[in-house]
């Protein structure tokens, strides 16, 4: 039998999470799990539904932003479609996953709750085709007892991103600060950090880690923190520019994996990202200069658990 996982909602680093819970999924138990390409991450050749492998990756992370926007009335329609398909089928069941304010939209399927059994769930992923759709579909238990085989397979996938022939000799503090809809979100607010928090900050962290380069990558301007850094003459700064879209993921990701240490203020795709190549994260901090959160712990750990869970 097969659960195939229609759609989780959010942006590439909610996709890549919900891709680290369905690959620990399918490891572990005795059935198929597929998954629907969204809007960021598709299936090899651009299949519609690609299979979760352990031997081999079958996804691909979409990197043209232009290609996004085209796929979007197509997948909504698909995925409704599939999810009426399979409510009508008396050998298959519909599900969507949520509170009743956070539910998927126009699906058709029976509501689960966000304490729904897993066990019983499962169970019956073994006797029916399932569909499923909704964020929060997570077991952390899962994913860190498959965790090296889950970041065997993603470093597959990204080093294929990766076309950046330069080396890197010196070692750095990979930054990103993000703000845009964190700023636009209640429950975000814990988020969003003041220049000079986040200065106070990279500073701690720079010489805590005996780094004198720092990367910054930002959805919104930083200059009084880049002004700020470059006064300081052992710090050499390099800003790297998220809205040149043609090649930000590529250059978001090798310099990521490559730092020796990253602070963030709890971007999913960072902390996706992160649980590839990191042991664990920076946060800035209000009270403290930073704080250090160990990424196999972080859906525990506060803020991290607000993006992460």
């Amino acid at each position: 039998m097969s659960l195939i996982f229609s759609s989780g909602g959010g942006r590439l680093g909610n996709q890549l999470l919900n891709l680290i819970h369905l690959s620990a999924i399918s490891y572990e138990y005795n059935f198929n799990v597929y998954k629907i390409s969204d809007l960021f991450i598709t299936g090899k050749k651009n299949s519609i539904i690609f299979r979760i492998d352990k031997n081999k990756v079958n996804w691909e992370i979409v990197s043209s932003f232009s290609e996004v926007k085209r796929r979007i009335i197509f997948f909504k329609i698909f995925i409704r479609l599939i999810h009426l398909y399979y409510f009508l089928s008396p050998n298959k069941i519909s599900y969507k996953l949520g509170s009743k304010k956070n539910l998927p939209k126009f699906i058709f399927g029976k509501r689960l709750n966000s304490d729904f059994s897993k066990v019983k769930f499962f169970k019956d992923a073994r006797k029916k085709n399932i569909v499923l759709s909704g964020w929060g579909f997570r077991d952390w238990d899962l994913v860190l007892k498959h965790k090296n085989l889950i970041i065997k397979n993603f470093k597959k996938e990204f080093s294929s991103i990766i076309n950046i022939k330069k080396k890197i000799d010196e070692e750095y503090l990979f930054v990103h600060i993000r703000r845009s809809d964190f700023l636009e979100v209640n429950e975000f607010k814990e988020l969003n950090f003041s220049d000079e928090t986040w200065l106070k900050s990279i500073l701690e962290i720079c010489e805590s880690e005996s780094i004198r380069k720092v990367i910054i990558f930002s959805d919104s301007p930083i200059e009084n923190i880049i002004l700020s850094l470059k006064k300081i003459e052992k710090i050499d700064i390099s800003n790297i520019e998220s809205f040149n879209k043609n090649s930000f993921l590529e250059l978001f990701l090798y310099y990521l994996s490559n730092a020796k240490a990253v602070i963030c203020n709890a971007s999913t795709l960072v902390l996706s990202m992160s649980f590839i190549y990191q042991k664990g994260v920076y946060l800035p901090s209000k009270m403290n200069n930073f704080q250090y959160v160990l990424l196999n712990e972080a859906h525990d750990s506060f803020p991290t658990s607000l993006n992460w869970k």
